[in-house]
Parts: structure tokens; C-alpha cells; sequence
């Protein structure tokens, strides 16, 4: 299954639980509705964007190859270059 389809859902669930604390804090303290609303849309904004950077950091992250298998190809093609010149050597001589 493709990453991005496994991830459709964390941005909304991210959005909605900060939304849902920030909204139990607000009745708790007894805000004015006019400022619970402010604050609610500002958590919504904040948060969507920190999901969708989160979201893009992590596939990303998943998508590189580990150093190891990069050293690896970096050791093999020098060993081929290196035969490839001894090869060339022994045929001009």
C-alpha cells in the first residue's frame, strides 16, 4: 500500500484531536465564545500545516536509501572502473 494513502487520515486525525483539546481548555476556562472561535481556527491552521510537513518529512525520510547500501555501490563501481583500466592496460600491452 502506498504511503500516501496510509497517511490520508493522519492529517485530519492530527487536526481534530489538537482542535478537541484546545476546545475542552476552552471550556474549562471559560473563554467568550468570539475568543474560543479565534482560537479554535488558529489551532486548525497551525496544526494542518505542521501535519502536512510532518507528513512530507516522513516520506521522504522513508523514501532514501541507507548510507551503508550507498557506500556499498560507491565501493563497486570503483572495483569495475578499476578492472575495467587493468583490463585496458593488458590489452595495450
Amino acid at each position: 500500500m502506498d504511503f500516501k494513502k496510509k497517511s490520508k487520515n493522519a492529517r485530519a486525525i492530527i487536526v481534530l484531536t489538537a482542535t478537541f483539546i484546545a476546545m475542552l481548555l476552552n471550556i474549562k476556562y471559560k473563554r467568550d465564545i468570539i475568543d474560543s472561535l479565534i482560537i479554535l481556527i488558529i489551532v486548525l491552521i497551525v496544526f494542518y500545516i505542521i501535519a502536512t510537513i510532518a507528513i512530507k518529512l516522513i516520506d521522504k525520510i522513508r523514501l532514501m536509501e541507507p548510507k551503508t547500501e550507498i557506500e556499498n555501490d560507491k565501493k563497486d563501481k570503483d572495483k569495475d572502473e578499476n578492472s575495467d583500466s587493468r583490463e585496458k592496460t593488458e590489452d595495450n600491452q
